[in-house]
């Protein structure tokens, strides 16, 4: 089938005639009674686009918008409203709704409005695409969005060099091809490098390519990297993982985009941009060197770890949930609120990697329904085998009272405070958790 459209309205004549004019024009369609239903649906299997009727049995059509917004700030809704009901229409297009239809209605206009808005929609992703905002964006942070922000302007200039810094998982690659896509280079190649899985041996030749008969292997001329990348983008990621030799190499590639092949004698130039990404401190590496790092650094995008994004974890853990429920066709409603208090709390050291995989693992094992703390198990012990403030001590040992009690409260703040989920989780009363934390339980 093809595009996806949920119906929603409380009225089975419209439902049935609505459905099957848009199934007769080759769209996939889902139907919701009301309000709580399109919300489960909405949730579960979000569809491409949503023909809501703002008179509904239990939840206001506004409300069901709303929500759905909320959740999914690009959905294309399209809004039916009663005869001159003109403020209802108004107010859902101040809400973001695409376009409203007033009844009665006519099957075609239903039609044309829906092609319109997913027309607009798959113009709005092909732009996002090349502007960088891809689906891997899923954000609502201020610092996230000054962080596109400045990618976005770097790949507008004639920049000829950026470093992308970043934990491991913080989606530096995401950034260099967002660079890429969002510059006049777009059309050009982007060529990729990992640094730190060629062998040093290989790695100058991979680089910059090799004349026939350069050493025994060299049976013909080969491009280098650097070649491919021609007209378009080179990004070396981790490089502060290259060894001196090479790192010499690159310096001179770097301020002349001059080169020579291995084995080769002749001078070859490209025109391309080189984005280099670490997650190493590269100003205070021993190893790296300093007059190479300054090139690099000219122009450097900062990527954010994802402890500091604020409610970001609840956004791409429920946009990843989504995805994972449809690649397993599964229901899968969100995540419960103490799954929600654990992905909040959790510092994921492995950024957005880790906690894509996480999700993934959880709705694997879950059949449907709600993610809870129990599929979120290996996050939990990820958690809770740190217990990241300790009491201090003058000869760093501490009694089993002392790593007891830090322990405790390190469960208790991981639970936002909520005494009785934190003694559900340590399987002891409240009693037993006040005596320990030395705070007797409230009344």
């Amino acid at each position: 089938m093809g595009q996806s459209v949920l119906i929603v309205d409380d009225e089975e004549l419209i439902r049935r005639s609505v459905r099957i004019a848009l199934e007769g024009a080759g769209y996939s369609v889902a139907l919701a009674v009301n309000g709580a239903d399109a919300l489960r649906q909405l949730q579960d299997d979000p569809p491409d686009c949503v023909v809501l009727d703002l008179r509904l049995g239990d939840i206001d059509g506004l409300d069901v918008l709303r929500t759905a917004r909320a959740g999914r700030p690009h959905l294309k809704a399209i809004v039916i409203t009663a005869h001159g009901d003109v403020d209802s229409a108004v107010q859902a297009l101040r809400l973001g709704a695409f376009d409203f239809i007033k009844k009665p209605f006519d099957l075609d206009e239903v039609l044309a409005a829906v092609a319109n808005a997913l027309r607009t929609d798959a113009l709005e992703r092909q732009v996002a695409h090349y502007s960088g905002r891809s689906d891997e964006w899923v954000f609502a942070s201020d610092v996230m969005r000054a962080t596109l922000q400045r990618i976005e302007k770097v790949a507008t200039q004639p920049v000829p060099v950026v470093l992308v810094l970043g934990e491991t998982g913080t989606g530096k690659e995401l950034a260099a091809r967002a660079i890429h896509q969002g510059s006049p280079r777009a059309r050009g190649p982007f060529i990729e490098l990992n640094c730190s899985a060629i062998p040093e041996t290989l790695l100058e030749s991979e680089l910059f390519g090799h004349e026939r008969g350069a050493f025994s292997d060299a049976r013909e001329q080969k491009r280098g990297l650097v070649e491919l990348a021609d007209g378009g983008t080179l990004f070396l990621d981790e490089v502060g993982d290259l060894p001196a030799a090479a790192q010499a190499k690159l310096l001179k590639f770097v301020e002349t985009l001059e080169f020579r092949r291995v084995g080769g004698t002749k001078v070859l130039s490209v025109d391309c941009r080189v984005v280099a990404a670490t997650h190493r401190r590269l100003d205070e590496s021993a190893t790296f060197r300093r007059d190479l790092y300054y090139r690099l650094a000219g122009v450097t995008i900062t990527m954010p770890p994802l402890r500091d994004r604020g409610d970001d974890v609840l956004l791409l853990a429920r946009h990843f949930l989504a995805r994972d429920a449809r690649r397993y066709h599964k229901r899968l409603s969100g995540f419960t609120p103490d799954a929600e208090t654990l992905l909040r709390a959790h510092r994921w050291p492995g950024n957005v990697r880790e906690l894509k995989a996480a999700v993934s693992a959880a709705a694997v094992m879950v059949d449907g329904g709600a993610i809870g703390v129990d599929a979120l198990a290996p996050v939990e012990r990820a958690m809770l085998t740190t217990v990241t403030e300790l009491p201090n001590s003058p000869d760093g040992i501490m009694t089993i009272e002392q790593l007891q009690t830090a322990y405790v409260t390190r469960v208790l703040a991981l639970c936002g405070g909520n005494k009785v989920l934190a003694a559900q989780r340590l399987d002891i009363s409240r009693q037993t958790l006040a005596r320990w934390i030395a705070d007797p339980p409230d009344s």
